[in-house]
């Protein structure tokens, strides 16, 4: 086993769960294509490494689906389309912003 620390400063968790119709499900209502603009987006915004579009399994909230999760804050999106995927990245964004006091104070902070 090996451990390190996260390779990305947020990973967006992407529920496929696919019912095929038999009840709600975000893999059902367009979650796919969720996880492919989203992709489109980080690529065009030069995110890589930053952020890291991932699919998930079950989420367990299917009515409300598509779902998607933002990590490490559990911020959640239910009922995502398309056209919100750029508002979702932009969300991202204003978190790194955020991120920027407490890691140059991180950083400056003598070593012991």
């Amino acid at each position: 086993m090996i451990k390190r620390d996260q390779p990305y400063i947020r990973q967006l968790f992407v529920c496929i769960n696919n019912r095929h119709g038999e009840s709600p499900s975000c893999g059902y209502s367009g979650s796919e294509e969720m996880v492919e603009e989203l992709k489109k987006v980080c690529k065009e915004r030069n995110l890589k490494g930053k952020i890291r579009a991932a699919k998930s399994g079950c989420l367990d909230l299917c009515a409300f689906g598509p779902n998607i999760m933002i990590w490490p804050e559990g911020l959640w999106y239910m009922k995502v389309t398309k056209d919100d995927i750029p508002q979702i990245v932009d969300t991202f964004l204003k978190l790194e912003e955020q991120d920027k006091p407490a890691q140059a104070a991180l950083s400056a902070a003598p070593a012991k």
